[in-house]
């Protein structure tokens, strides 16, 4: 029936008869099911893509975090590892058979040795109040916490009691190297990597992100710049307050509360060889992903752990940083959480929906490591 035989003489479009109404409003149904499902599609499509936030709060669906229940033990109520030898330890890492001698008595006189880590200064270290305890808990975080190996590398972390002094020793060692930074890591081919910080009111933050910088590039091979600042990032905050610390927090939360709220891109992050293709904006989502993958089940702990385990030395023998750089654009941990845990980009959102009622539960875990 063509639309002028639909219409009555009137010309207003009036049904000719009661037997043809339901058919065309069936079908009319069925056109405006179909428009909307493609609307609905696209606009997730964009917001994927180009993340569009429209900030619009969901009080109604943000319900609780729904805690999963450890497997045997391997997590605590704040969904991290409750390992025998985790952050709490205050013993060092063995030391196998380095040479943990210091390097640079010339600037730097006071020295001594904390794991793998040789902490050389030109000030008594016993002005740094906590400082030897943090460079030995970092080190176990990062072995008990994560499973990265024990480093087979000695670590030379240098400290300076002011600028003149943090600018002459790297013109002398590293000429060439920047100077304008309160903290620079530096590893040479076949040498130990050297951490040099200067003291100012930051520096225990800035020795807390380095340690982490040096720690994995010394245990592990070909480190991904994204999991590499990631972990920086978190491990830089102190100890008990990881969680809920960083500035970071706040933006992502807000994020996971918006009307289309999707996670950042894990295989534009993947994708990342350079650090100086690292903004604000790629340290925050490298931050995020690793805060979710660390707090979120032992599940996403599991897929964090196999993902460094496959970056050890034997797992990397033979592999140039120009092969890594190629198979990472294949998007390792992508595959692994999808393998793993399939609905996690829902997941993602769900853990930082919830995250801020966690706070208590996530306290009780640090304390009770703390206590141990």
């Amino acid at each position: 029936m063509s639309e002028k035989d639909d219409r009555g003489a009137n010309g207003r479009g009036e049904k000719t008869a009661a037997k043809s109404s339901a058919p065309k409003r069936c079908g009319a149904w069925r056109r405006f099911c179909v428009a909307a499902a493609s609307v609905t599609a696209l606009t997730a499509t964009f917001a994927d893509v180009w993340a569009i936030d429209f900030k619009i709060p969901l009080p109604t669906i943000v319900d609780a975090f729904k805690k999963d229940v450890p497997p045997n033990g391997e997590a605590n109520e704040a969904g991290d590892y409750d390992a025998e030898n985790d952050a709490a330890s205050t013993s060092a890492p063995s030391t196998f058979a380095l040479d943990l001698s210091p390097s640079f008595t010339k600037f730097l006189p006071y020295s001594v040795a904390l794991g793998k880590v040789v902490c050389e200064s030109n000030f008594p270290l016993e002005e740094t109040a906590g400082l030897q305890a943090e460079i030995v808990r970092l080190q176990n975080d990062l072995v008990g916490y994560l499973g990265v190996p024990e480093s087979t590398e000695k670590i030379s972390l240098c400290l300076f009691r002011d600028r003149t002094s943090y600018i002459a020793f790297i013109c002398e060692y590293f000429p060439g190297a920047p100077t304008d930074r309160p903290a620079l890591y530096v590893k040479e081919p076949g040498k130990p990597g050297v951490l040099m910080v200067r003291r100012d009111e930051k520096m225990i933050l800035n020795v807390r992100h380095e340690m982490v910088h040096a720690y994995l590039n010394a245990a592990l091979r070909n480190v991904p710049i994204w999991i590499d600042e990631g972990l920086a990032k978190y491990f830089e905050t102190p100890p008990g307050e990881r969680g809920f610390s960083n500035p970071f927090l706040e933006k992502v939360e807000s994020d996971a509360t918006s009307f289309f709220a999707s996670p950042p891109s894990l295989s534009r992050l993947e994708r990342l060889t350079r650090v100086d293709q690292m903004r604000i904006r790629e340290y925050r989502e490298s931050w995020a992903w690793t805060h979710f993958l660390i707090h979120y089940s032992p599940d996403t702990q599991r897929v964090l752990a196999l993902y460094l385990r496959s970056l050890q030395p034997e797992a990397q023998a033979g592999i140039s940083s120009a092969e890594a750089a190629r198979l990472q654009k294949d998007a390792p941990l992508k595959r692994l959480l999808e393998r793993y845990v399939p609905d996690y980009k829902a997941k993602y959102v769900e853990h930082f929906r919830g995250w801020a009622e966690r706070r208590d539960d996530y306290e009780r875990g640090e304390r009770r490591r703390r206590l141990r």
